[in-house]
């Protein structure tokens, strides 16, 4: 009766503990998804890394649309919604459009507007940040993406897409919440007419 007892007690801490760790990442993610709904507009800096090749540019994004400006070392543009894409290289003079479905660029827009796209995420609190993993599927290849959060103030600072073969790093720097952007930078028109 007493190793009954004992096991009873080991079984009850094991499922409470198992229990309040899910919630608290339940909670995170919840914060997380918060976080993604309250903004609006979402304008940044960034630099992104990709096989030892650096890029910068800057990142927009408002309502369901994202707009990727490359700057260095080629002047590229993305314009993506949830189903069409542009891609204007500026200094070829080339416009081409796509269906993002797949895309690193899809991966970014579905994060900042679908509210169940983190579900079925992995949450780590480390000291001063946490990152959330998730696998996603990007031209029939599995990827684990990572998302880190500063923690004071609580605001996105990099994203890691990671495979077998190559890992791509977007660092954000220099955030800024509440841009007023205009809604002309998110045309897909075409920019060479």
């Amino acid at each position: 009766k007493k190793i009954f007892n004992i096991t009873f007690l080991f079984f009850y801490i094991y499922v409470f503990s198992s229990f309040s760790i899910k919630s608290a990442e339940a909670e995170q993610i919840q914060k997380v998804s918060n976080y993604f709904k309250n903004l609006n507009e979402f304008s940044s800096t960034f630099v992104q890394i990709q096989n030892n090749e650096v890029s910068e540019g800057l990142i927009f994004i408002k309502n369901d649309r994202l707009r990727i400006e490359y700057t260095s070392p080629s002047k590229i543009v993305f314009v993506l919604k949830h189903n069409k894409a542009m891609y204007f290289n500026k200094d070829l003079e080339e416009v081409e459009y796509f269906n993002p479905k797949n895309t690193i660029g899809k991966f970014i827009v579905d994060l900042f507007n679908d509210e169940s796209f983190l579900l079925n995420s992995r949450i780590t609190k480390k000291e001063g940040h946490i990152y959330i993993q998730k696998n996603i599927l990007i031209e029939e290849e599995n990827y684990q993406a990572k998302i880190y959060f500063e923690e004071a103030p609580f605001r996105l600072r990099k994203l890691e897409i990671i495979n077998n073969s190559e890992i791509i790093t977007f660092t954000l720097l220099n955030p800024n919440f509440n841009p007023n952007l205009n809604n002309k930078i998110f045309s897909l028109a075409n920019p060479l007419l």
